[in-house]
């Protein structure tokens, strides 16, 4: 997946208009992107420097590396093209941080869930 499709992609999931991701680009830094500019990028028309790449991922409360990684090369493999499951992988993020019961608890559940489909 290329970089503007990972934005659009996380921009949808997240529920934000390229005018909301604009007014947020300000809001976190000073620096406003445009509108036009942000819909270039998600359609292969521009690239944006590492800087204002930086700026849109403060502002979507995402890391610089989900743009630029490869599907591969991540945690979540060929899952990352799923737009459906990119709320899962932001809910994720702050896994480090849970408490332990919370840790096995999401793994009990997702253990039994796959016993289910096992099953089916």
């Amino acid at each position: 997946m290329e970089l503007g499709e990972k934005l659009k992609a996380i921009r949808k999931a997240k529920n934000i208009s390229l005018q909301n991701l604009s007014d947020a680009t300000v809001k976190t830094s000073q620096t406003r992107i445009s509108v036009s500019f942000l819909s270039d990028i998600e359609n292969g028309r521009s690239n944006p420097s590492i800087d204002r790449l930086k700026i849109i991922a403060k502002a979507l409360n995402t890391s610089v590396s989900y743009f630029i990684e490869d599907s591969e090369t991540t945690l979540f493999g060929g899952a990352i093209e799923d737009t459906e499951f990119l709320p899962v992988i932001e809910l994720l993020r702050d896994f480090k941080d849970w408490s332990i019961e919370d840790k096995k608890e999401l793994l009990y559940y997702l253990k039994a869930k796959k016993v289910i489909r096992d099953n089916k």
